[in-house]
């Protein structure tokens, strides 16, 4: 997910060079912060170790598995262990786990190579555990009660007919048999780190899970570069129904997370309407890469947003 600067909470305190040497028997003199997201505050201790500490109280889930991709052989720095042998502690009501520090840059789009190439990696690993996908979306249901919100209020329409969209994309391809790998589903961007033109860690698989290629094969389209990225990659016969998805999935995940929790206002339109109104051109340039026909009745192309929809079934349960 892209993700704004982190935020300053006020009256919380980092964990200390105290608590590393009690939790970790590490002995380092100072922790500067660093990018965090929406999710974690981040610091570096004296280039050596990468701190996180989570906003919520909910244990860190997936930590377990940087570790089993670590031993598979792909870049993902893993969780040092506690001296309890842990992968994760508390600072106060907070978990926070110490990484190995990676230097390296973000992935750009002229990374658009590199970044190809890791991916299918990732797709060609086998033997992870890892849950099945469901294409449930809490948050973009969430999002449906919230039409009367001042961020998105003059383009409600918009959004139910968007969600409404997302609900019979998602029944279509529910009804279809493809292909599963291992989908990070965050990938790219500030989660992929270059260094020496090789990328050197893949970050941030809280989301991962077994599901079809195509969830994380959408981000060709983000870039200038989208029919290089999907030959570099290996695509062929991505299924249309699963790219659209991921594609309008994607831009309302990224809507609600930013209207729900009342952060990053410019990220609305960045993230969210500007990648719905792209949408149909999307759609058009992973056209070569899909085979198959069309659903009946329905073209690779879809209709404009805007125009009026019947509004979408009320409720989670909506799919």
């Amino acid at each position: 997910m892209v993700v704004p600067a982190p935020r300053t909470l006020s009256g919380e305190q980092h964990p200390s060079p105290q608590d590393l040497e009690h939790d970790y028997g590490l002995r380092v003199a100072a922790l500067l912060p660093c990018a965090g997201g929406f999710e974690s505050d981040c610091w570096v201790a004296d280039d050596r170790w990468f701190v996180k500490r989570w906003r919520g109280s909910e244990p860190p889930a997936r930590l377990g598995l940087l570790e089993e991709l670590g031993t598979a052989g792909m870049p993902v720095p893993a969780p040092i262990r506690t001296l309890n042998g842990e992968f994760y502690t508390a600072s106060g009501p907070r978990p926070y786990a110490v990484f190995p520090f990676v230097r390296g840059r973000e992935a750009v789009d002229d990374d658009w190579r590199l970044t190809a190439e890791a991916l299918k990696s990732v797709h060609d690993l086998a033997g992870v555990d890892l849950p099945a996908t469901t294409m449930d979306e809490p948050e973009i249901w969430q999002l449906r009660e919230r039409l009367d919100h001042p961020w998105i209020r003059d383009r409600r329409r918009e959004v139910a007919a968007s969600i409404y969209r997302l609900e019979a994309t998602i029944e279509r391809a529910r009804a279809k048999v493809v292909r599963h790998v291992v989908c990070h589903r965050d990938f790219g961007g500030s989660n992929l780190l270059i260094d020496g033109g090789q990328v050197v860690a893949i970050l941030d698989w809280a989301q991962a899970v077994l599901g079809p290629r195509e969830h994380d094969v959408w981000m060709a389209a983000e870039g200038r570069h989208g029919s290089s990225f999907l030959a570099a990659y290996g695509a062929n016969d991505l299924d249309v129904d699963h790219i659209e998805y991921a594609l309008l999935a994607r831009a309302l995940r990224d809507m609600a997370g930013r209207v729900l929790q009342e952060v990053d206002r410019p990220g609305v339109d960045t993230w969210g309407f500007d990648r719905i109104a792209r949408l149909d051109r999307d759609l058009a340039m992973f056209g070569p890469y899909c085979t198959g026909r069309a659903t009946p009745g329905r073209s690779c192309r879809v209709a404009n947003v805007g125009s009026p929809r019947r509004p979408g079934r009320g409720g989670a349960g909506g799919v």
